[in-house]
């Protein structure tokens, strides 16, 4: 199975040069950090969209199984992993305290592998 997990997320006002700053010396380091079965695509800024509240920033993922999205999340909380790690040091720059910060989360199943139905069956 391919998947695509995107996570959109707003960084704190007047942070944006610092989390730029970061993510250019680190993404190497967190691509790094993932396991098999799983990898960074990149984090990506929105030049432009028509989403309102998605975040202007987006983090995205390739997945091959449902499996691999559980060792992410176990790695994110085990404090040993370099996954959790790093990821300290790039929540702090989320402006998660803001409620009414824009951000969002999907996940996208490749068409060859989704199940699908036809309505005009």
């Amino acid at each position: 199975m391919r998947f695509i997990q995107q996570q959109g997320f707003s960084v704190k006002a007047g942070k944006v040069g610092a989390f730029q700053t970061w993510v250019t010396a680190n993404e190497k380091r967190l691509r790094d950090a993932y396991p098999d079965g799983a990898s960074l695509l990149g984090i990506y800024a929105a030049v432009f969209t028509s989403e309102k509240n998605a975040g202007n920033f987006y983090s995205l993922e390739q997945v091959d199984s449902y499996g691999a999205l559980d060792t992410l999340a176990a790695l994110a909380k085990d404090p040993a992993s370099e996954l959790a790690k790093v990821q300290a040091e790039f929540i702090p720059f989320l402006d998660l305290a803001n409620y009414d910060a824009p951000g969002s989360k999907m996940l996208l199943k490749a068409v060859a592998d989704a199940t699908v139905f036809d309505d005009q069956a």
